[in-house]
């Protein structure tokens, strides 16, 4: 599992995916941790690659802290079945 953020506290765009191979994904669980965020999504993108059995959840963020975004990051890297997630300016 590979968890990746930024160290600045900036609040701007910001993009948060989480890689899960398909039949592990747990999209309530995503949400569960997203709940508190809602005001600052902006787009949700989840799309699967049937070749590579993986499911990406992609979500654009905007107005948020960096670092309630890391910390969101840092919980997603304790679950078992993240493969990666991570955080990049948008």
């Amino acid at each position: 599992m590979t968890a990746s953020f930024g160290e600045t506290p900036a609040v701007g765009l910001y993009q948060l995916q989480v890689r899960a191979e398909i039949r592990s994904m747990r999209i309530v669980v995503l949400w569960q941790l997203l709940l508190p965020l809602t005001a600052g999504i902006l787009d949700v993108k989840i799309s699967t690659g049937q070749a590579d059995r993986y499911a990406d959840f992609v979500v654009l963020f905007a107005n948020i802290p960096s670092t309630v975004l890391g910390t969101i990051v840092d919980r997603l890297g304790c679950m078992t079945w993240v493969t990666s997630a991570t955080m990049t300016p948008a």
